[in-house]
C-alpha cells in the first residue's frame, strides 16, 4: 500500500527527462478531450493553454490533490490489470467528460 503521495515521484515540468512522459495528446475529432499520463498534471501552462477544466483520473495510487485542486475532478479507482472491468464506470465517467466539454472547457484523461 502506498503510504505517501505519488506527487513526489513526478517530475518538475523543467526536470523531466522527457517530454514525451509529460504530454497532453488531444484526441482526434472536435471535441477539447486530452489524454495522457499523471506526469502532464505538472505542466501546468500546457494545462492552462489547453484550457483544461475537468481532469479524470483513472488510478488507485493516492495523487497529490494540489495537482488538481483548480480543476474539477473525478477518481476512478481501478487497478491496471487485465481482469479490471472499466465498463461499470462508464456512465459515471462519460456524464463526467461530457459535463466538461458542455462548460466550454476541455477535458483531461489520466491514468
Amino acid at each position: 500500500m502506498w503510504s505517501a503521495s505519488i506527487a513526489s515521484s513526478i517530475p518538475d515540468q523543467d526536470s523531466a527527462p522527457t517530454l514525451a512522459l509529460m504530454a497532453l495528446d488531444k484526441v482526434p475529432g472536435d471535441q477539447k478531450l486530452y489524454i495522457g499520463g499523471m506526469f502532464s498534471l505538472r505542466r501546468k501552462q500546457l494545462m492552462k493553454e489547453a484550457n483544461v477544466t475537468h481532469v479524470l483520473s483513472v488510478l488507485r495510487l493516492p495523487l497529490d490533490q494540489g495537482l488538481v485542486d483548480q480543476y474539477k475532478h473525478l477518481v476512478v479507482e481501478v487497478d491496471d490489470l487485465e481482469g479490471e472491468n472499466l465498463l461499470e464506470h462508464f456512465v459515471v465517467t462519460n456524464g463526467f467528460i461530457q459535463e466538461g466539454l458542455d462548460s466550454g472547457g476541455s477535458v483531461f484523461v489520466h491514468w
